[in-house]
């Protein structure tokens, strides 16, 4: 289970939430929410005792996020975040083509390429979450220098076509994430220290001890 992965409760499950008082408003949507069987997203974990969800809210709420605690047993099922593809429908023609491009990059390259944040809050719930400024946020899996390469590249030639801001994370195979444009910045100086996302923790690091977790490149006979 990865940050940004989506996870489905059990109907019965219980689950609380500190960020809510019980019987409120904002109780009551995620209350709704888990009840229609909406999946929360993983967020980093504080033990090994308790899960941490998040979910956001629609505009009509101002989109406020909510952490919901539940048991590990509440999980009745766990899938990646989702694809461009099914994001797509939820976008302007403007930003889908940029879009659509860099996934068809991905799937070239065999990189994982998800989504996550208000855009697939709103193909998951069919409410409004997005606005003319929002930007769009991916996170992309890269396990080898050549999917690391390609898939920078892509970032960059999708963002300058969009007319919005994209944002996200490259992910790499031991779980660590860190901003691609941050990555981009500090190409040139790879001792920098980046911040790093894991699974519980995030701290500062120098890029290049990242860059040294990529797997070999699969040898062509």
């Amino acid at each position: 289970m990865l940050r940004h992965d989506l996870v489905y409760l059990h109907p019965e499950a219980a689950w609380d939430s500190p960020c809510a008082a019980a019987g409120s408003p904002l109780w009551q949507a995620a209350e709704r929410w888990i009840a229609g069987g909406r999946p929360l997203v993983v967020a980093r974990q504080p033990d090994d005792q308790v899960l941490l969800l998040g979910l956001a809210l629609p505009l009509a709420f101002n989109r406020q996020r909510l952490s919901i605690l539940v048991a590990p047993s509440a999980v009745a099922r766990c899938r990646p975040a989702l694809t461009v593809a099914d994001c797509l429908p939820h976008l302007p023609a403007d930003q889908a083509a940029p879009l659509r491009e860099l996934a068809g990059r991905a799937e070239a390259c065999s990189a994982m390429l998800g989504v996550y944040g208000s855009l697939a809050w709103e193909a998951l719930s069919g409410e409004a979450y997005r606005h003319a400024g929002s930007d769009i946020d991916l996170i992309c899996d890269v396990a080898t220098p050549a999917q690391f390469d390609t898939m920078l590249a892509a970032l960059q030639r999708a963002a300058e076509g969009l007319s919005c801001q994209l944002d996200g994370e490259i992910r790499f195979p031991d779980g660590r994430a860190v901003a691609w444009r941050e990555i981009v910045a500090k190409l040139k100086t790879p001792a920098a220290p980046v911040l790093v996302k894991g699974a519980r923790e995030v701290g500062l690091q120098p890029l290049e001890n990242l860059v040294a977790t990529l797997l070999p490149e699969p040898c062509h006979v």
